[in-house]
């Protein structure tokens, strides 16, 4: 992708990064109370919070958001989280830079195992980035709704030379 811009994301962008994760998400499921209840929970104050205490990067071009990922340290190992792809920047390779850059961050704060929460669409990108299955979850949504999701890891020292071949996943978040 050339033009990209990876940098930390700033108050003045909290907005913009709601709308693109509510975009992601919405092009990427199907079940509109699911996209009703994840819209809720980008809307929802807590969000913002939430957004503030991840290390969230925003992947721009032109000034336009395409994508974030971010981590939080957690129980020993870096969670990587926020991963949003918006529909136009599918396909493209930047979920694998945006994760890539998110652990590279991780790293450089000592940290040597990766944990993340995978939507069920974005399991075959994590799969090619060489994370595999803990266990099935589900994701709580406002309106007790829920959406399954699948605990993965991955160890910062294993080999990535297969894992780093460019990613033709669907996109979306991850």
């Amino acid at each position: 992708m050339t033009g990209l811009t990876l940098r930390p994301m700033t108050e003045t962008d909290i907005p913009a990064v709601r709308a693109l994760h509510d975009a992601a998400f919405a092009a990427s499921v199907s079940d509109q109370p699911v996209r009703d209840a994840h819209a809720a929970l980008v809307a929802a104050p807590d969000y913002v919070a939430d957004l503030r205490r991840s290390d969230v990067w925003l992947a721009e071009r032109r000034g336009t958001p395409l994508g974030t990922a971010g981590w939080v340290p957690q129980d020993g190992a870096a969670r990587i989280r926020k991963v949003f792809v918006h529909p136009a920047a599918w396909r493209q390779g930047l979920a694998t830079r945006l994760v890539r850059a998110a652990e590279a961050r991780a790293v450089a704060a000592g940290q040597g195992r990766f944990v993340l929460r995978a939507n069920l669409f974005a399991v075959p990108l994590y799969q090619r980035l060489g994370y595999v299955a803990v266990e099935d979850g589900v994701m709580e949504l406002p309106g007790g709704l829920t959406t399954p999701v699948l605990f993965m890891r991955r160890d910062a020292d294993q080999d990535r030379t297969a894992a780093d071949a460019p990613a033709t996943a669907r996109g979306g978040p991850a």
